[in-house]
Order: structure tokens, then sequence, then C-alpha cells
């Protein structure tokens, strides 16, 4: 189904509120009808309902624990929660709070909360025979109730609408009592329940601790599981050892980095002298100092003499000796390397044997520790446990004690001067808007469902044929076609479009010369646009004759035709006017006796087409009238018949422009005969009113001949209606009235 507003929406913009304006423009009245209509049942409402009056009374709720003992562990739902807030106006609204209301006023007897039927739900009971449903008393009493929290606040708002002021103010200080009451019985009987079992749970846990405890002592007596502090005093004696045994093991490793350092000096062949402990040697520094000493004096000494003086042989016996002693030296140091690294071997061994045999001794005693351990943690955990619930069962006992709950009223509830129900003028404002949205969502409804023709677009997506011209409506006539346009969405379009021929059966000379008597006028302009369309649209091979049809009766056809010919035979140019609508006589306003001579006997043979077709005085236009007389059933034959192609073959070659008006092209197959015998068809549709679809299937059924079907002409287009819609081709109206 073709949807305007979408056909019509833009690539830039969605929704194009200009468009939405219009289209509630063209329905205004529909918009202002259901406006009022709504409007004034809003505001009849408002005076006959039954006013209603609300009470207000303010409680404060507290969300902290007391600080006397921590019972949140005890009582979860009087503990700090984000959700406390939430869950307490739930409490406020429930059943048992409003039951406590219906017990504390005696609500049952209230004439304001008993159920009476509705009439309507009498009569459904008979004829059903099932008893109407009925709501309970707490949920009529609750539908009164609104609870509101304050912003940033625990601050809660009771009002309640009654059906007068005391009532109102009654139940809402009531419910306030009632959900404090309920929040005091519910601590002391969720305090009670708690203590009752902490108390039976404490006696159970006593006897489990005591058990547990003497478990341990029994196993430790038996096993002789001594404890010297934290430990056993064989797991101090290992202690120790280990820690001597990492000693030792240091110590030999330090021995054996000395030997190890030495006897790869040895392997290398070096001297002993090399290793560190040589160099730290305080006796080895001081031979080696006196050793240069002499080497030096050695030097001096053979300069001066020969190898074999006295001089040098005893210096050099000299320096023998103290390299003696030197190599002497290192080798002591090298041998208490070694005797160090033994005595170090030996202690690490003595050490790790005792450790051995220590723990060879603990070895049984560490599996009945693990027992052992096994028992003191049940024990802690049993008296963990024991003295959590004794502590949690003293701050119960002292939390009883307390007889008040924080929460408490701010402000008790007023009696309430005015009604707060109905509110006359919201009731008349929502009325208003209310009726505005539905009067525009049943006005955008139709416009969504119009399939009609409305603009240019239209035309070329839904027929694919350009639109030739939009021709508007002759003042005086475009009222009664507003209001056509209006009504036919609610009834059948076909109905009003016959009505609308026979509107036209008379044809005044006052509308088929309207544009050539008025050429400033925006009717002239479009037919002078149809005329050049039609003139430019094959200028290598002229249109000479021109059918002009619709899809259905009422369109509008005749007129445009008549108007085209005139204004084309006042423009200078010899035009016929073929009248081949001869299932119906049209042609009221030719010139002479049409009754005598027609279209029908030409073509049959009776009178020549000179003595047929009549002349309009002072004009350049000829008449060929369709038969007054009768009505013919053999007019598509007619039509077929070799006499109508050589008179347009005759009448092209005598005239510059024969324009042919036939039958609407659905019902009647007169107009799909001419087309084959013309130059070129044109189809005229009404704008806003005939459906793209009927208009489809005529071009379809014309387009057996392909090419011939030039366009589409938009009749009785309202100037007023589509001004501000921008895809209407109305840029030319500004100047022609």
């Amino acid at each position: 189904m073709q949807n305007s507003l979408a056909s019509n929406a833009t690539p830039e913009d969605t929704i194009n509120l200009r468009l939405v304006f219009q289209y509630l423009r063209n329905y205004w009245a529909l918009v202002l009808g259901v406006t009022g209509v709504v409007t004034i049942l809003g505001v009849t409402l408002a005076f006959f309902a039954a006013p209603k009056y609300t009470a207000v009374t303010s409680v404060y709720i507290e969300t902290r624990a007391e600080n006397v003992v921590d019972v949140k562990a005890i009582l979860s739902g009087f503990g700090s929660d984000n959700k406390l807030l939430q869950s307490q106006i739930e409490i406020i609204g429930s059943n048992g709070v409003a039951k406590r209301v219906i017990n504390d006023h005696d609500l049952e007897n209230s004439a304001e909360f008993r159920q009476v039927p509705s009439y309507l739900a009498e009569i459904l009971e008979k004829i059903t025979g099932e008893p109407p449903a009925t709501t309970s008393l707490e949920q009529r009493v609750l539908d009164g109730l609104h609870v509101t929290l304050n912003r940033n606040t625990t601050v809660v708002d009771l009002s309640y609408q009654a059906g007068t002021p005391e009532m109102a103010a009654e139940l809402a200080d009531g419910f306030a009592e009632a959900y404090l009451a309920d929040k005091l019985a519910t601590k002391f009987d969720s305090i009670r329940q708690a203590s009752e079992w902490l108390s039976i749970r404490l006696a159970e846990l006593g006897v489990k601790v005591r058990s547990s405890e003497q478990a341990v002592e029994q196993f430790r007596n038996e096993f002789n599981l001594q404890l010297a502090g934290s430990g056993t005093i064989n797991e101090k004696q290992i202690a120790t050892l280990n820690q001597q045994l990492v000693f030792a093991r240091t110590k030999t490793a330090e021995s054996q980095a000395r030997v190890d350092q030495i006897e790869k000096v040895l392997v290398r062949g070096g001297s002993t002298s090399s290793f560190a402990d040589a160099a730290q040697s305080a006796v080895i520094t001081q031979l080696r100092a006196k050793a240069s000493e002499v080497e030096r004096k050695e030097a001096a000494l053979t300069v001066k003499y020969s190898h074999k003086h006295p001089a040098v042989v005893s210096v050099r016996s000299q320096l023998t000796d103290l390299r003696a002693q030197i190599e002497k030296e290192l080798q002591r140091i090298v041998d208490t390397a070694q005797n160090e690294l033994a005595v170090a071997q030996r202690r690490e061994a003595s050490i790790a044997g005792s450790l051995e045999e220590l723990r060879d001794v603990t070895n049984t005693e560490n599996h009945a520790q693990v027992y052992l351990r096994e028992l003191v943690r049940e024990a802690a955990a049993n008296r963990t446990l024991y003295e959590s619930f004794l502590a949690r069962l003293k701050e119960t006992q002292e939390f009883e004690k307390m007889n008040s709950v924080s929460s408490r009223i701010l402000s008790p509830a007023e009696i309430p001067s005015n009604a707060s129900f109905p509110n006359k003028k919201l009731f008349l404002l929502v009325s208003a808007v209310l009726g505005l949205i539905i009067g525009t969502a049943l006005a955008l409804l139709i416009e969504q469902f119009d399939n009609t023709l409305k603009s240019k677009e239209d035309v070329e997506k839904r027929i694919g044929l350009p639109l030739f011209s939009q021709v508007p409506l002759i003042d005086g006539h475009a009222s009664a076609s507003r209001l056509k346009t209006f009504f036919s969405f609610f009834g059948s379009k076909h109905a009003s479009t016959a009505r609308g021929a026979k509107n036209n059966d008379a044809l005044s000379n006052e509308i088929t010369h309207f544009a050539s008597e008025n050429p400033l006028s925006h009717y002239a302009e479009s037919i002078r646009e149809l005329r050049s369309r039609v003139k430019f649209s094959r200028l290598d091979n002229p249109i000479k004759t021109l059918l002009i049809t619709s899809a259905i009766p009422g369109e509008g056809k005749s007129t445009i035709s008549r108007n085209l010919a005139h204004y084309t035979a006042k423009a200078g140019e010899r035009v016929l006017f073929i009248d081949a609508d001869m299932r119906r006589q049209i042609s009221a306003d030719a010139p002479g006796d049409q009754k005598e001579k027609s279209l029908a006997d030409v073509l049959t043979g009776k009178v020549t087409f000179a003595e047929a077709t009549k002349h309009e005085e002072g004009s350049n236009l000829y008449y060929l009238p369709a038969p007054s007389h009768r009505e013919l059933w053999e007019t598509a034959e007619l039509l077929s018949s070799k006499a109508m192609k050589t008179l347009l073959d005759g009448a092209s070659k005598s005239f510059d422009l024969v324009i042919i008006d036939s039958p609407p092209t659905l019902p009647l197959i007169d107009s799909r005969v001419l087309s084959h015998v013309v130059d070129a068809t044109v189809l005229v549709a009404s704008w806003n009113h005939t459906d793209g679809g009927l208009v489809e299937q005529a071009k379809e059924l014309l387009d057996q001949t392909p090419g011939k079907t030039l366009g589409v002409i938009l009749n009785n287009f309202d100037v007023s209606k589509a001004k501000l819609n921008k895809h209407q081709a109305s840029y030319g109206y500004g100047y022609y009235k």
C-alpha cells in the first residue's frame, strides 16, 4: 500500500515536520472535532465524579542499628541495608498492616469499603450465571494508600484518599501507627525466637566444648606429649640441632673452599704463595720484604763483584735461607687448612648423626601429634563458636529490654479542606491533550492508509509516468471538492465519483471556456503547461491525435479536454475536438444541433465528416459530437473500425491537433480500442481522490501499444491544501490569480 508520508520523506530528515503539519491541516476539522468530543467527555466526568479527599502523614524510618549491641547479625531486617527503605515501603502497603488498620478502625462495618456490585456486573451474572469477581477488604483498603519516599531522606509520606476528609486523615494516621506497631511486634517476635534458639544451641555447644577439651588432655597424657612453650621437648631439640647442622655445614664449606683453592694452584703447577691465605699472612709478608731487600743488595754486589766473591756468596746464602722460611710457612698454612676441613667434616657428621637419631625417636611421637592437632583444632573451634553464641545471647537479651522502635511519626495527618479528586483543571487539560493526540493519530492513520495520488513523486513511483500538469480547482468548486475528499475516506470512492459523473453531464460554457477566458488564473496556467508538455514531448514526430481518458468516471477529463481544445484554438492552431464517449452524451455546449449528426453517423456512413463537424464561431475550434439520441452498445466496434482510422488520418492532415475525449478505461473498452489508432494518450486522475491502483491498472491496459501513454494529469488540485508541500508543483501560483 502506498504510504504518502513515507514516499514524501527526504533522506536528510526521517520525519518531515512540514508534511506532518500539512496533513494535519488537511484534517483540521477531524482533529478539532475529536479534541472537542474528548474534552467534553473529560469535563463531564470531572463534574459528575464523586469527590475524593487526600490526607498525608510523614514517617521517619531509622535505617541504622542501635548502638547498644550489634544485632545486625541476629536480625538482618533491622540492620543497615541499602534496600531497607524499599522493603519498609512494601511492608507499609502489605496485607498484614492493612489487617491491623481494619481491626483498629472497624472498617468491616464502614459503608465506604462495602463492595456493591455494579449494574454491569449484575447483568453479566444473569447472563453467565457466575457471581461477579470480588476483591478482598484488605485490597480495597490498600487501594486508597500511596507511599512516597522523599528524595535524599529516610522520610516517607503516607497519603490516603477517601470519600470524606475525616476518613482520609484517620486512615493516613492509622497506617502509620499500624506500621510502627507491626514493626515493634515483629522485632519482639524475632528477638524472642532468636533468644530461645540461642539458649538451646548454647547448651548443646557447652557439652560439645567440654567433651572436645577432655579428649585433648586424655590423648596428651596417654602419649606423654608435654608442651615446652609452643611445642614439645623433642621438637625444641630438633630445632636446635638443625641450627647447629646448618652452622657446621657452613664451616665445612668454607674449609673445603680454602683447600680447593690450594689444590687448584698445585694442579696448575704454581706456587703455594699465590693463594689468599699466603697473601694475608703477616709472617710471610715480613719474610718477603726481607727477601726483596736481600735481592736488591745481591743485585748491587753483583755489579761490583764476581759471583764467587765472598760478599755475593753471603748475600745469596741469606736469600736462600729466607726463601726456605717462606716455603715452610706456606706449607704450615696448607696443613692448617686441611686439618680444619677434617675437623669441620667430623663435627658435621656428628651433628647429622645425632639429628637422625632424634628424628627416629620422634617419628612415633609425630604420628600422635597429627591426631593431637586435630583434637586441639576441634576443641578450639567449639570454644570459639560457643563464645560467639554466648555473646549473641547476651546482646539479644539486652535488645529485648528495649520496648520502642527508632522509626516515628514526624507529622500527623491534617483533615483536608479541599477535594483532591477530581482536579477539574487537570481533567480539562488532560482530556484536551488526549483528544488532540487521538485526533492527530486518527488523521495520520487516515493519511497512512490513503492511497490516492497527490504529488509528482506519487505519480512517478506508482504509475511510472511523468506528471504533465496539476490542474487546480475552478473557483466556486473548491469547497465542494474538499468536503468530498474528506468524506470519501469513510465511504466508497467509486460511489462518489459516480455521483460526480452525473453532475458533469451538463458542462457549462463557463467551465469549458474557463482557461481561455481567464488567462491569468491558476487553471489557465495548468492548461498551458499541459499544452506545452504535449507539444514538446515528441519534437521529431509531432503529436497530431491526442486521446484524453481516465481510469474511472467523474475525474474531470471532459472539462480538461474541452479547456485544452478551446485554449489551443485560441492560440491560433486548428483544433478538432471529438467526443468519443458514445455511451453517455456530455457535449451539451457544442454549437449547432448535435442531435442530428454525430460521430456514430460518420462511422456508420450515414453522413460525411464535413456534414457532422460543427465550427465554433470566432475560433479555430471544430466539434465532432457524440450521439445524443440513443445509447449504443457497438461503440467498441465503431471505434476500432477502418472508418475511424480513416477519419483520424484525414483529420490529422487538416488540423494541427485532434483531441479525443473518450470513456473511462476500466469500466469500458472504448479507450483501449482508441489507444491503438491515436498518436498519444494522457490519463486524468483526481488529485487526493483517485486511488493510485486504479490509475495503474488503466495504464497497464492502455500500454498494449507501448510508448503511447505520455503522462498523467492531476485534476482538482487544491492549492490551499498543498501550498506548504514542497513536492507540489505550485511554484507559478504566486503570480497567477
